[in-house]
């Protein structure tokens, strides 16, 4: 008997269903049966069957439509590992340029798609394969992996994204360090306005000492806090050596080693900014520093500037050639309230009120009653009315006369300040034709070398003439026009030996000038001997005087603290920001520029600073020794005992 193979000539083609050859099917001759087995070989057997070749010919199917593309078809089944490897190389690096490369973030999406493409394109030839793998048993359990993995995944998102919603901040440090106090919270709660901070600080590892540092360190936690605390406050440190623009967006020419450790509040809906400077060197008050300048920019509240009166003080209101109404008009276009203060010559329960940031005397012509020296000496040393502290000392604006009443020249004697008798005639610098008026050139230069001769090798007072003369009479870089006085008186400081003060003139007259006694006449005695001719020299028209205390007042030993200074800036003319005169030169400028300098570390808010508390964790030998190998062997033997307890229950 004849059997045939399972793989007959019939199934020797190509196994790919494409380039299978249909044969037609052939009737098979019926099988002897059993009965016909025993004739003995004379039955009637079947003749073999023809072969195939020689009896049927071949019948061919017809090409599919898509057949053109068996060429690429088979490429993609030659290279499919290389283009699945490429493909997930494409879709990982396109997923991290997207997530963490902004600049190139379409070049990103372009890789996605590519890879994405790729993968879709060798699964698609394999399709079959990718059913068969997805449909097993492994396959399944794959699955059921992914779906587990995806729906965890999902739901630390939406953790995340409910997290991010309604987050809750713990402050663990023992005083709260990085706690905001409740008017903080409100105000930032309240914003209606987007407001932006600006830190002007080199980067952390080009900073030049520990010092700067810890400041910048501190300015930035306190940012995170106010822009963790609201949506609306947005905070950026930038170095001013790298971003010149932005320095001269705010700051104009200024040079940028004036701009570092400088943080300026804007609002950026309005445009208003405020430049904040630190009121102590150690930034214990940032946050109160912080508040007032949002308090500046976004306009709930402004700094005051009370203009005393009933003294004979000019009119912040006249409108009259010595009137005031154009300086006040000036005042609050720089966002600054003024205000009158008047008190009665007879009253003796009178004080500064809590809201003054500055106090302005402008050319008083009636003496000073004691009540009133008082009230204005517990303003400069940082008391109320009951003697109790004051947020910081206050600071004034003297505007002075040739003929100052007495009692106001002895108020400016007890703070250091002398008010010389006399007129100043200026032969080099005063206007043609009128020698009487000072044209007092406002050169930077030269009054800083005129206060390091006065300074000697004071480094701290230097520094702070420098700061000081380049901010009222240098700001952002540009030297103010001329400043015209006319009769003009001189100042001069007290002798300092304790070193409670420090005096900085903020001009200068030149050489050829002298002080006469007599309003009316101009020119000056000279070469008629000893005491009868006029006093000569360079003279000092504005100048201001930083003061730790009275004269004749003990300092504390620990020395007095960034808060402690009063600060007095003394003009020896009244008239140079009357209405009369506004327009002219610089006048209104230096006016303004000091009224600037003056309230710049000035706060509008008092917050108690958080004390720092150092907690040490104290152990002896035995107890260091367990916390230290309990440690190293807690945990792993934990694990250990875990494994062992798996293996027990599965063995």
């Amino acid at each position: 008997m004849t059997t045939r193979s399972a793989t007959g000539p019939e199934d020797q083609g190509p196994r790919d269903w494409r380039r299978r050859r249909r044969r037609p099917a052939r009737q098979q001759p019926p099988q002897p049966g059993p009965a016909n087995a025993g004739d003995g070989g004379n039955g009637n057997e079947p003749p073999p069957p023809p072969p195939d070749s020689a009896q049927e010919p071949e019948e061919r199917t017809s090409r599919t439509l898509i057949s053109f593309l068996d060429p690429a078809v088979d490429a993609v089944g030659i290279f499919g590992a290389p283009l699945l490897i490429a493909g997930i190389i494409g879709l990982v690096t396109g997923i991290v340029v997207v997530a963490f490369v902004s600049s190139m973030r379409l070049y990103g999406w372009i890789d996605i798609a590519i890879g994405a493409s790729l993968i879709a394109l060798v699964g698609a030839v394999f399709i079959s394969s990718v059913i068969a793998a997805f449909l097993s048993r492994t396959g399944r359990y794959g699955v059921n992996t992914l779906i587990l993995l995806g729906a965890f995944t999902g739901i630390v998102i939406v953790l995340n994204f409910v997290s991010f919603e309604y987050d809750r901040r713990v402050d663990v440090t023992a005083t709260n360090q990085f706690s905001l106090s409740e008017r903080t919270k409100d105000l930032l709660d309240g914003l209606q306005d987007y407001i932006r901070a600006t830190a002007f600080y080199k980067a952390l590892q080009d900073t030049p000492n520990a010092e700067v540092a810890a400041r910048r360190n501190r300015v930035v936690d306190t940012l995170d806090e106010f822009e963790a605390r609201s949506g609306r406050f947005t905070y950026r440190v930038i170095d001013p050596d790298l971003e010149p623009g932005i320095v001269a967006a705010y700051f104009g020419q200024r040079p940028t080693g004036f701009v570092s450790e400088t943080v300026v509040i804007e609002n950026l809906n309005t445009g208003e900014f405020d430049t904040l400077q630190p009121t102590d060197v150690a930034f214990g008050q940032l946050e109160q520093d912080l508040v007032t300048s949002l308090y500046v920019a976004t306009g709930q509240e402004q700094k005051t500037v009370y203009f005393l009166a009933g003294h004979g003080e000019r009119n912040i209101d006249g409108g009259g050639g010595d009137g005031y109404a154009l300086l006040r008009q000036a005042l609050e276009q720089e966002n600054y309230l003024a205000r009158g203060l008047v008190w009665p010559r007879a009253s003796t329960d009178i004080a500064v009120p809590d809201d003054a940031a500055l106090v302005v005397v402008a050319g008083p012509t009636s003496d000073l009653p004691d009540a009133h020296a008082l009230a204005l000496d517990l303003y400069l040393l940082g008391r109320d009315a009951e003697g109790q502290r004051r947020r910081e000392n206050g600071s004034m604006i003297f505007l002075a006369e040739p003929d100052t009443p007495d009692s106001w020249r002895e108020f400016l004697i007890q703070w250091g300040i002398v008010l010389v008798p006399g007129y100043i005639r200026d032969l080099d610098s005063s206007v043609p034709g009128l020698p009487q008026t000072l044209a007092l050139n406002m050169d930077f230069n030269n009054i800083v070398n005129f206060n390091l001769q006065v300074l000697g090798n004071n480094q701290a007072a230097i520094t702070s003439a420098f700061e000081a003369a380049f901010e009222i009479v240098a700001p952002e870089g540009q030297q103010l026009q001329n400043v015209f006085m006319p009769d003009a008186a001189a100042l001069t400081p007290l002798p300092v030996s304790d070193g409670a003060r420090l005096p900085l003139a903020l001009s200068v007259t030149s050489p050829n000038s002298y002080v006469i006694p007599e309003p009316d006449r101009i020119e000056p005695i000279t070469g008629q001997g000893q005491g009868a001719d006029d006093l000569s020299g360079v003279f000092i028209p504005a100048m201001l005087m930083r003061s730790a205390a009275k004269v004749g007042m003990t300092l504390p030993e620990q020395g007095p603290a960034d808060t402690d200074i009063s600060l007095i800036l003394a003009f020896g003319d009244a008239d140079f920001v009357g209405n009369s005169n506004i327009g002219r030169g610089g006048g209104l400028d230096m006016f303004v520029n000091s009224t600037n300098y003056l309230l710049g570390d000035y706060s509008l808010v008092s917050i108690r600073p958080k004390a720092f508390s150092f907690r040490e964790f104290n152990l002896d030998r035995n107890e260091y020794d367990f916390v230290r190998f309990s440690s190293w062997l807690f945990l792993p033997g934990l694990m250990a005992l875990a494994a062992g307890l798996v293996w027990w229950l599965r063995r």
